[in-house]
């Protein structure tokens, strides 16, 4: 027997005799500890816990590690991927940031579009359509609209001012006419149809108003405001303002109304993808977590051997790491 052997079969016989009364022994553990007795090191391989009924040794840095579910989400919340990237989901983190970047771009070109396609309807209805011209033909044609009841004389005077000249050609932002009057004008015809049979059935809002750019391509009432169509003796078109010849007395009226459903659907598409970015949040949220509570679960086993000491030196123990793996 070498004398390296020699002392190592004398420490073990000695370790058990240096244990107070009714302390448990050391764990069995198995592997291939190398113990140098002339160094301060000890050369360690991981063991494996044989003794389950002694004490455990448990790393205080797996507390650390464990990730709050409530904050990952929060983190998600507010940035789609941050709670991922937090519980170290970094893939799902990846998939989320890209969905809001993406959707983020889509919503901001699609309101770009709808933006370019109302200036471009707005220029287009302030070249081709006139309140002036509205309001003469409505003069024109006020006594077939009210079966004589009302009479041009009645309004003329009321509703221009000073700056309207009838040979034209009166343009926006139409000064030439006094709002209130032509409005009062509209409510009167309207009196003599309460069902809307004449086809007057709503006020002309102030110009460039939201409301005004809408009306004038949505009613037949307004038709006559377009620089396509004669501005005399056609009131009968307007009697009854659901036949579809009125419709199609303007090219421009419909032109017009193409235009305008065009610029509402990119704000519809734009809205669409905000509600993607909404759904992005929350789905993110709920997600990250998940995911934190997901890491959690999932320690990592590790058994490995320490130093503790004792009045013969430093000897080893194992630490055990609690692992679940799900």
């Amino acid at each position: 027997m070498t004398v390296g052997t020699a002392t190592r079969f004398l420490l073990l016989l000695l370790i058990p005799c240096a244990l107070p009364a009714g302390e448990k022994p050391l764990p069995l553990v198995t592997g291939n500890a190398k113990v140098d007795f002339f160094g301060d090191r000890l050369s360690r391989q991981p063991l494996m816990l044989l003794d389950d009924t002694s004490s455990s040794y448990l790393d205080p840095s797996i507390s650390a590690k464990k990730k709050s579910p409530w904050l990952a989400g929060a983190l998600s919340l507010v940035i789609p991927g941050a709670g991922e990237v937090y519980s170290k989901a970094y893939v799902k983190g990846a998939v989320f940031f890209a969905m809001e970047a993406v959707s983020w771009f889509l919503v901001y070109k699609y309101n770009k579009e709808g933006d370019k396609q109302t200036q471009a309807y707005e220029d287009y209805a302030n070249a081709h359509w006139s309140a002036t011209r509205y309001t003469e033909w409505t003069l024109d044609n006020i006594g077939v609209l009210t079966n004589g009841v009302l009479t041009r004389g009645q309004f003329e005077n009321e509703v221009f001012t000073s700056d309207y000249d009838p040979n034209g050609p009166n343009p926006p932002p139409f000064r030439d006419l006094v709002w209130s009057e032509v409005n009062l004008m509209e409510d009167s015809i309207g009196l003599w149809a309460p069902s809307g049979g004449n086809g007057y059935t709503h006020r002309l809002p102030n110009y460039a108003v939201q409301q005004y750019y809408e009306l004038i391509g949505k009613y037949p009432q307004f038709s006559r405001g377009w620089d396509d169509t004669p501005t005399f003796g056609t009131a009968g078109y307007l009697i009854q303002s659901t036949d579809l010849p009125l419709r199609n007395i303007s090219a421009r009226f419909n032109e017009y109304q193409l235009m305008r459903a065009e610029a509402n659907h990119q704000y519809d598409v734009s809205s669409t993808w905000l509600s993607v970015v909404i759904v992005n949040h929350v789905l993110s949220a709920l997600d990250a977590y998940w995911s934190a509570t997901t890491y959690n679960k999932t320690l990592h086993a590790e058994a490995h051997m320490n130093l503790i000491p004792t009045n013969y030196g430093f000897v080893p123990y194992t630490e055990l790491k609690l692992a679940y793996i799900y």
